[in-house]
């Protein structure tokens, strides 16, 4: 009698976590507003062919900081993680290695800060074309988006 009323009691306490298990929350980070520019010869003589940029916002709803750490395409040659910064009078973009994504925030990349640098691309890049983009990020792992290409930031 005493060992059914123990199983009784375990069943129950099961029934009972079980169901406050909170439900799936979904994946801690999104992207979303993702587009792309269209393409555009790089400057007379500095033998990088075509490039475009990737803009997009990063969101992060979970409980830690998580990093993009690459990005990567089938239509380019290079990919980079970039920022445009204000050097003296001049705005120049440099390769950063890493973008940390907050807690709990979001990051945006946009025309004049960072955004994905496409380098060599392998086609033209029209407005109304569009490309598969992976975005690799240190925890959350890999994130595939599709990319439409359109002129400025509409």
């Amino acid at each position: 009698m005493v060992l059914q009323a123990f199983v009784w009691c375990i069943a129950a306490l099961l029934l009972v976590s079980c169901g406050q298990q909170p439900a799936s929350q979904g994946p801690a980070v999104t992207v979303s507003d993702v587009w792309a520019r269209p393409a555009r010869m790089a400057a007379a003589g500095q033998g990088m062919g075509m490039t475009s940029a990737v803009y997009f916002v990063v969101r992060n709803r979970g409980g830690q900081a998580d990093r993009l750490v690459a990005a990567s395409t089938a239509v380019a040659g290079r990919v980079e993680l970039h920022e445009t910064r204000q050097e003296g009078d001049m705005m120049r973009m440099a390769p950063v290695q890493t973008v940390e994504i907050p807690a709990g925030g979001e990051v945006v990349f946009k025309p004049g800060g960072l955004h994905v640098m496409l380098m060599d691309l392998k086609r033209d890049l029209k407005v109304g074309d569009s490309f598969e983009l992976t975005l690799k990020f240190e925890r959350a792992g890999e994130l595939t988006v599709t990319v439409p290409v359109r002129e400025g930031g509409t």
